[in-house]
This record gives C-alpha cells, sequence and structure tokens, in this order.
C-alpha cells in the first residue's frame, strides 16, 4: 500500500502514523482535549487515503454465546437481537464466530464483544467523517493480537503486552481463540515490570473464577516486552505450578513482522498498528456510516483503474482494427455469398416442418398445471423456519426426528385452501433437564403448543411425558429420574384462502 494513516486511541491520547511507501513521514500525538482535537483536525487536511483505527480501551466488553447454526438474513435477525440484548447503547458491537459445537444440535458458539463507552471514540470518529477521511475500519488491541498467537502450542494462553497510552493489557486464548481481555491503565510511577507483578495473580484467579481455566490446568503466560525489562521480571517472577513463562522480546517479534521502525521500549503499540496493516481482520466495530467514504474512495480508485483499462484496450483494439480492415474488406464478398446460400437453405428446411402453433386454451392449460405442480414441490424453507424459531424458544425441548407428508384427507380447518392437500409435520422429541418434574414438563410442552398455533400450524399432541387422563395410568417413576422425558406431535398446516 502506496500511502495508509494508522491511528491509536487510548483513553485520553490518540496517536497517529502517516505512511508513505512503508515509511512513516509523519507523526502525531493528541490529548484527548479541544487542543488536541482541533490539531488532530489540521492533521488530516490533505490525507486522503486508506485509515486504520486501533482502540485500546478499558471499556471494552466480551460475552460467550451459544447460537442456532443460522444462515442468511434468520442468522442476521439473531445476531440482532444479541446485539439490542447485551449492547443497546452503542454502535460499536460485532460478534465473531469461534467454532460450530460437534454434538447435539452443532449449534456455534460466537463471542459477541462491543466498545461499551462510544463518547470516547465518537467525538475522534466525527472529526473524520467531517473531513470524508477513508476509514477502513475500527479495531481492537485483542483483535488484532490474535495473529501473534496462532502458532504457540499452547491450548490455555495469556498474552501480556503494554502500550504506554494505555497500560497493561492481558488476552487469554483458549484453542488460539480469544475469549477474554483485560486492560489495567498504569497510574502514576508504576512500571510495565510492577504492573505484570501485581496484575498476573489477579488475572490468574479470574480465569478461574469464570471457569475460563480447567481445574489442573497449567496456564501459558506470554510476555511481550524489551529484552532488559523481560530479564528483570525473569527473576522476579514467583516459580509456580499453576503458571509457565514464556518471553518475547520486542525486536524478535519486529524482524518476524518486517516491522522497519525502532523498538526502544516495551511499549507495543507501534506493532500492533503494523500488525493491523499487514493483515487487518476480517470484522471491526465500525459500522457502514463510518466507513461510508472509504466505500466512496475504493469505488473512486476503481472506476480510475477501469478508465484506464478501458483506454489501454481502447487503443490495442483501435490498433487490431485498422490492421484486420484490409483482410475484411477481403473477406466481405465471400461472406455475403455464404449468406445468401445459408438463407436459401433455411427457407426449404422451414417449408418441411409442421406447425408449431399452440391454441390459447392450451397453454392456459399448461400454466395453471405448471403453477399446481410448483406449489405441491417438496417442502420449502419458509414452512420449516416458524417451527425452528419457536423451537429456538424452548431450550429445553430436543427434536429427535422430523418427518413430513401430504395428506388430501386432512380436515380443512376454516381460512385455509381446499384445494391443496395439507402438509402433515410428525416431530418426536424428549424435554430435558425436569426429572420427575412432570407439572412442569406438561407447562412446557403446553406452551410450545400455543406458539405453534400462534404460527398457523394446527397442533395435535399425539404421545406425553405423563398420561393425566381419566384412564390413564400413572405408576411410580422415582426410578427414572434423569431421564428424558418423550413426547411426540403433529402439526398440519394449508396454505390461506
Amino acid at each position: 500500500m502506496k500511502h495508509a494513516l494508522l491511528l491509536f486511541l487510548s483513553s485520553n491520547h490518540l496517536q497517529a502514523r502517516w505512511l508513505e511507501n512503508g515509511k512513516a513521514i509523519a507523526e502525531g500525538d493528541f490529548p484527548d482535549s479541544s487542543d488536541g482535537k482541533a490539531n488532530f483536525a489540521a492533521f488530516l487536511k490533505g490525507k486522503k487515503c486508506a485509515t486504520y483505527l486501533l482502540v485500546d480501551v478499558i471499556e471494552e466488553d466480551f460475552r460467550q454465546e451459544t447460537i442456532p447454526h443460522l444462515i442468511g438474513g434468520t442468522r442476521n435477525a439473531l445476531l440482532k437481537r444479541k446485539f439490542e440484548q447485551f449492547y443497546r447503547d452503542t454502535p460499536f458491537q460485532q460478534a465473531t464466530f469461534l467454532q460450530r459445537q460437534s454434538n447435539g444440535r452443532r449449534d456455534d458458539e460466537m463471542l459477541f464483544s462491543a466498545l461499551t463507552n462510544p463518547s470516547a471514540i465518537t467525538s475522534w470518529v466525527d472529526i473524520m467523517l467531517t473531513y470524508k477521511t477513508p476509514l477502513v475500519g475500527i479495531y481492537s488491541v485483542p483483535q488484532v493480537s490474535t495473529p501473534l498467537v496462532k502458532n504457540h502450542i499452547s491450548k490455555h494462553l495469556l498474552l501480556i503486552s503494554w502500550e504506554r497510552n494505555a497500560g497493561l493489557r492481558q488476552s487469554y486464548f483458549r484453542d488460539h481463540r480469544l475469549n477474554i481481555s483485560r486492560l489495567t491503565p498504569l497510574r502514576g510511577e508504576t512500571t510495565f515490570q510492577d504492573a505484570v507483578l501485581d496484575e498476573l495473580g489477579r488475572t490468574y484467579q479470574y480465569l478461574k473464577n469464570l471457569s475460563l481455566l480447567p481445574a489442573g490446568q497449567t496456564l501459558d503466560v506470554r510476555i511481550m516486552g524489551a529484552v532488559n525489562d523481560l530479564v528483570e521480571l525473569q527473576q522476579k517472577l514467583p516459580r509456580s505450578a499453576d503458571m509457565r513463562y514464556d518471553f518475547a522480546d520486542l525486536e524478535d517479534i519486529a524482524k518476524q513482522l518486517k516491522f522497519n521502525g525502532e523498538v526502544t521500549d516495551s511499549d507495543a503499540s507501534q506493532l500492533f498498528m503494523h500488525q493491523l496493516l499487514a493483515t487487518p481482520p476480517k470484522s471491526s466495530y465500525a459500522n457502514s456510516s463510518h466507513t461510508h467514504f472509504y466505500d466512496l474512495w475504493k469505488l473512486r480508485r476503481g472506476m480510475n483503474w477501469t478508465s484506464i483499462g478501458i483506454l489501454v484496450a481502447g487503443l490495442i483494439s483501435g490498433a487490431s482494427d485498422i490492421a484486420m480492415g484490409e483482410l475484411d474488406k477481403r473477406q466481405a464478398s465471400t461472406l455475403r455469398m455464404q449468406a445468401k446460400t445459408l438463407q436459401g437453405q433455411t427457407q426449404q428446411v422451414l417449408a418441411t416442418m409442421p406447425s408449431s402453433h399452440a391454441p390459447a386454451t392450451d397453454m392456459k392449460m399448461a400454466v395453471s398445471i405448471m403453477r399446481t405442480l410448483d406449489d405441491r414441490s417438496d417442502i420449502p424453507e419458509h414452512l420449516l423456519q416458524p417451527v425452528s424459531e419457536v423451537l429456538n424458544d424452548h431450550p429445553p425441548i430436543g427434536i429427535l426426528t422430523l418427518t413430513w407428508q401430504y395428506d388430501a384427507n386432512e380436515p380443512v380447518a376454516e381460512n385455509t385452501r381446499g384445494d391443496f392437500p395439507a402438509l402433515i409435520l410428525t416431530i418426536k422429541g424428549q424435554l430435558n433437564g425436569f426429572s420427575s418434574r412432570y407439572r412442569a414438563a406438561l407447562d412446557e410442552l403446553e406452551q410450545l403448543e400455543r406458539d405453534l398455533l400462534a404460527r398457523g400450524y394446527i397442533v395435535t399432541i399425539t404421545e406425553k411425558p405423563l398420561d393425566i387422563s381419566a384412564t390413564g395410568i400413572i405408576g411410580d417413576r422415582r426410578k427414572s429420574d434423569g431421564k428424558p422425558l418423550a413426547f411426540s406431535m403433529r402439526l398440519a398446516w394449508r396454505p390461506k384462502t
């Protein structure tokens, strides 16, 4: 990339580096004040290039959630509901896919995160929007640090780094996937080494309390810093069977990342900015309004390159046309003769073919038959989607089998089409976690029935976990405690009139 603008934002400070051909030709430090923001606005003037904003603040929240494996608009709607539930008051939010479960319903494990103090970021972003800065995205240090641990052998790794204007960053990775991250600001005369010694034990206990670190599991701790600081830490860190230490010299990391700047202390902010430019994460905290001018910038560049390509192609084509002109003149007479011959042969073939005229009534009947066949084709996705959405609202209910068929003899319900056979869905499932609480299980099943009725299905419970009718026999089922309670139901559906 010929030009790029890198920004590093902490709670009270913004650092800027303007790169040209990979070298920093302008830098700026702007405090979170009216003067600092005015100077930042002046710095932006005339710099129309791809801009990356890297954020390192305390107010970054992480939540791990398991959601059903969905695709398309249904998945987007579910993610939107989760954002409204977790992070209603901030536009800086994202959902990162971690992995798909290997058993059960094979749900998706997701990491939801957000910058929960939007005012600290919006004021800087508004300045960029005012000057139409092409903002590529808004990223956080935990995001950018993920590629730095992808080749580490540990499955339970705590990565520790220090950024001078932000503080001590501790990010926990399980199976090389980010789970949670904490930032501790450095106060007063606290050094990088003192902060590591003070916070490491607290973070270890924090991971244990959240059950993120399995019992008996050793935590690998990778500390990034300058070699002098690492030597001092190596001497002061307590020896413990609970933690193993791994010291990463920033100069070695800079060589691996092909960073051509100077590493003078344990401040890793420059390396994170370089890592962001080299391999930007696929998702960011920015939404479409934040990246609007970047989209226009890309479109304008694309149109420029397309115009150049069209011009070059036109010149080549023009030269070729001139060269081929004389040859075309010589061949024109021959082609005209061949065309006349083919036209005569075509007329002879058409004269021997039967009439292909079809009456309008036959065409109308054919269209009607095709529509009927289309209506009675394989079960469309939109008929199963409401059932899936209702089942998602009833986590204790698990589905064992689902079968479907058409039945023309099914009674016709009010306000439904009688000329269309009913779609019959047969569901067999189980109620998990109720043990011998049969009343609660029946309530859950009845609520499922009401929800399906509200979606337009005719519902018949063909088997309940407990027969409470007058002819039913209630036996002593205490020995079956803990086993799932089975049920089955029959759903009927016809299109509305």
